[in-house]
């Protein structure tokens, strides 16, 4: 799966900090709108066999926070504070996508909101709050 994305344009930023440990994430940028991805590996199973709920909020947090600091140009953010509500399994091998999108956006802080998705069905919906600071 993961040549297909690179075929179809998208880039694995591997991080080198928590969400490094779970993998990576994707992105893919077309006109101006950044989308997220993860591929579900064994690895974020949890007892049941299928992903880990924390494997999906971090890929939320992520996806969400990093297109706080994007659409505001503020090099640091912070979650303060993120919903979730899961509606289906994500399964191993599945490919899941968010773009997330800002609701409302002051100087301080950027209202979120958005789905994840397994093809064209959502798996999690999420609200979240992100107080951006534009000093490094």
């Amino acid at each position: 799966m993961e040549n297909r994305l690179k075929k179809d344009g998208w880039v694995l930023d591997p991080d080198h900090g928590f969400v490094g440990h779970v993998g990576g994430l994707w992105r893919l940028v077309t006109n101006g709108e950044t989308q997220f991805a993860f591929v579900a590996k064994d690895f974020h199973a949890n007892r049941n066999g299928v992903v880990h709920g924390g494997m999906i909020m971090t890929f939320v947090d992520r996806a969400m926070g990093q297109t706080a600091r994007t659409v505001s140009g503020a090099p640091r953010g912070a979650t303060i504070s993120l919903t979730h509500q899961f509606l289906a399994p994500v399964r191993i091998g599945d490919l899941v996508t968010m773009t997330p999108r800002v609701t409302k956006m002051t100087s301080r802080i950027v209202f979120l909101d958005g789905s994840a998705c397994v093809g064209d069905d959502p798996v999690v919906t999420a609200q979240g709050l992100w107080r951006i600071t534009h000093t490094t």
